[in-house]
């Protein structure tokens, strides 16, 4: 007597037990559940109500008591109904909450990305003005350098300060020597992770023990006029050569000239100077304290 009723009841009752087959989450599997129930209640308040319909057919006496009867399963069946109803509603309501957090949830990872996407592009940005900066500074470094006629060694950037710049015989830096060593004190605040180390040479002329000394002397007062001119004491080492290491001939006296010089070896951004490779005329080195 109810056969659509029932054929509703047993399709939500398949796809509760396909539902729990298929382990879905247990109040998936108790919502259909509890579908097929209520339809099949349903399929049950129909079959009552046209077995009652049929009985009055049958007996006029118990017609108003079937049509009581009737009317009653009606309200059931309408209250179930409106359960059902009222279920679906919240499933329903259930679904949209569900959409509205996947839909903050997407929102959320595209500002997410977009915060990532303004950092790399920060990031970059940085990047390219710290190289930009590098080789500004490269560019100032190599003007500075030449400035100061700086020549390029296998153990750093060599300055040299040439007879003339002291008085003859003697250790006393003139004016045009404390010229040069302010651009050197000048270049060594302005990159202080750099050392120097200051070297003394002779000509041939006179006793070992003497052009050491001399050597020396001419040293020692460069270095002490970079201490002067506010540069640590520790970045600053001296080497008297004497003799050693000659540039030109010493027969000549031009060639003893240039070889009266105290050469100022710039280290790398390290702070590193390379070791100086033994000469054809060197006579043991004097390395004061």
């Amino acid at each position: 007597m109810a056969g659509l009723e029932l054929g509703q009841a047993d399709e939500a009752l398949r796809r509760a037990e396909a539902a729990w087959r298929d382990h879905d989450d247990a109040r998936v599997v108790d919502h259909l559940a509890y579908l097929a129930q209520q339809r099949a209640a349903i399929a049950v308040d129909t079959a009552r109500q046209r077995a009652a319909e049929a009985a009055v057919q049958t007996a006029n006496a118990e017609r108003n008591r079937i049509l009581l009867i009737s009317r009653t399963r009606e309200a059931e069946r309408a209250q179930r109904e409106a359960a059902l109803a009222q279920v679906q509603s919240a499933d329903a309501q259930r679904r949209a909450e569900e959409l509205r957090v996947q839909a903050e949830n997407a929102q959320q990872q595209a500002v997410a990305a977009r915060q990532d996407v303004t950092a790399a592009q920060a990031q970059a940005a940085a990047s390219q003005l710290q190289t930009q900066d590098a080789e500004a500074r490269a560019r100032l470094l190599a003007a500075e350098l030449r400035e100061l006629q700086a020549q390029p060694t296998d153990r750093g950037m060599v300055i040299t300060l040439s007879d003339v710049l002291f008085d003859t015989g003697r250790a006393e830096l003139k004016p045009g020597g404390v010229h040069v060593v302010q651009k050197v004190a000048d270049f060594l605040t302005e990159y202080p992770q750099r050392t120097v180390a200051i070297e003394g040479f002779t000509d041939s002329v006179g006793s070992d023990l003497a052009n050491r000394e001399l050597s020396e002397r001419r040293a020692a007062a460069v270095r002490y006029a970079l201490i002067d001119m506010h540069v640590d004491p520790s970045r600053i080492t001296i080497v008297a050569y004497g003799k050693a290491y000659p540039v030109a001939s010493n027969e000549t006296t031009a060639g003893r000239q240039q070889n009266r010089r105290v050469e100022v070896v710039i280290s790398d951004e390290n702070g590193v100077i390379g070791r100086r490779r033994p000469g054809p005329e060197t006579i043991g080195t004097y390395q004061p304290h």
